[in-house]
């Protein structure tokens, strides 16, 4: 994933079905927020000379995390700008009432609960938002709030400095917005480099010198020949020209091999030494995006985890349709009974419905998963599949 991508993704876009199956943060905020709000305005006896102004802001203030809630719901996907702004802006408005009704009067701004509440409203739009679109509204609730604190607040503050009473107010909406956009990077990161791991079908052990062996012997076994040829070198003494060719020829060859790891798509490399085979001539899993990725990548961490019942050989295959999407074929050939294989696989068929278009998934003696995503131009090479009556294709 680039850089680029970890500011435009939002968790809930790099793996739907996590946040489909928790989807109570922002309802859960809402709740926060009002007992906060009601504990400071009556036990705390900040509700002022105006305590009906300050009720009718924390009832603005939970609509806003009412409202996150309802935006945010599974069907209606990412949270965009034009759905956040004007719950950021409800939550603003609460925050201007709470300070209006206060003027006038001095009140413990150290205890006030609308900027707290405001964070709790950007907080809970952290799941649903890129680290863009949340250091956005994050920016706009700032604004309004140090405007506010400074037109409404420090004129009447006399326990703080100006500069202190603002810091003071603007410190939970500061946090909500950094801390926001630092969970988001931190989980969308996370999730990238998690379905760009390699497989592995053995499970890891914590024996270190056994690693260190197995790379070692991975790395003398690559340069062997280019040790034989300066070992050959030093006993004569003397270089011909046939040394000179073989070793032109040994250091091309390792330049090949070390670019070619380096050039290999991020599913070549999480299937290298796999019993999984890519066919993607055209580097078109570079293509799909994080959510696609992550839902991909779940289901071959199942598929070759260390259980020799799973699989035997599966094939992965990347095309371009001829209306330019990229469509995705993968056969599977498993010792596994179907009804368990059916209810193995059947959490998988889920995550990727919810990221990728026209997913057929057929089971037989070859289980066969084919979907689509958005692509670029139009390529005359579709997607190959099955004939009728064939492992993996469709049934009569």
């Amino acid at each position: 994933m680039t850089r680029h991508d970890s500011w435009t993704s939002s968790p809930w876009d790099a793996d739907p079905l996590s946040w489909f199956t928790s989807p109570n943060l922002p309802l859960a905020a809402a709740g926060l927020g009002a007992v906060h709000g009601a504990l400071v305005l009556t036990v705390s006896g900040q509700a002022g000379s105006r305590p009906f102004v300050q009720v009718a802001a924390l009832a603005l203030a939970v609509a806003a995390l009412l409202g996150v809630h309802l935006a945010t719901r599974p069907r209606r996907g990412a949270l965009t700008l034009r759905r956040a702004i004007p719950l950021a802006l409800l939550s603003s408005a609460a925050l201007v009432l709470s300070a209006w009704g206060y003027r006038g009067e001095p009140f413990a701004v150290e205890l006030w609960w609308a900027p707290l509440v405001s964070s709790l409203t950007l907080l809970a739009m952290a799941p649903y938002a890129s680290s863009q679109r949340l250091a956005v509204v994050g920016a706009l609730v700032l604004i309004v709030g140090a405007a506010t604190v400074l037109g409404l607040v420090v004129p009447d503050e006399q326990s703080w400095p100006p500069y202190t009473t603002v810091m003071i107010a603007l410190f939970p909406i500061m946090i909500g917005t950094l801390g926001g956009v630092l969970l988001v990077q931190a989980i969308t990161s996370g999730l990238a480099r998690w379905s760009e791991r390699p497989l592995q079908l053995t499970p890891p052990t914590a024996d270190d010198g056994a690693l260190v062996a197995e790379v070692d012997a991975v790395t003398t076994a690559r340069i062997a020949d280019a040790t034989r040829l300066i070992r050959a070198v030093l006993d004569r003494g003397t270089v011909t020209d046939d040394d000179a060719l073989l070793a032109a020829r040994l250091s091309e060859r390792l330049r090949d091999e070390l670019t070619g790891d380096v050039d290999r798509t991020w599913l070549e490399r999480v299937a290298h030494g796999q019993p999984l085979r890519v066919d993607d001539e055209h580097r078109l899993a570079d293509q799909l995006d994080l959510a696609q990725r992550t839902a991909l990548r779940a289901l071959l961490d199942a598929l070759l985890a260390p259980d020799d019942a799973r699989i035997g050989l599966a094939r992965l295959e990347l095309r371009r349709t001829d209306e330019g999407a990229i469509a995705v074929a993968l056969r599977i050939a498993s010792a596994m009974p179907e009804g368990r294989r059916e209810t193995f696989l059947a959490p998988y068929y889920v995550g990727l419905k919810s990221t990728v278009d026209k997913l057929r998934w057929r089971s037989g003696p070859l289980t066969a998963v084919e979907f689509e995503v958005s692509g670029g131009a139009p390529s005359s090479t579709p997607l190959r599949t099955p004939p009728a009556g064939s492992p993996g294709g469709p049934r009569r």
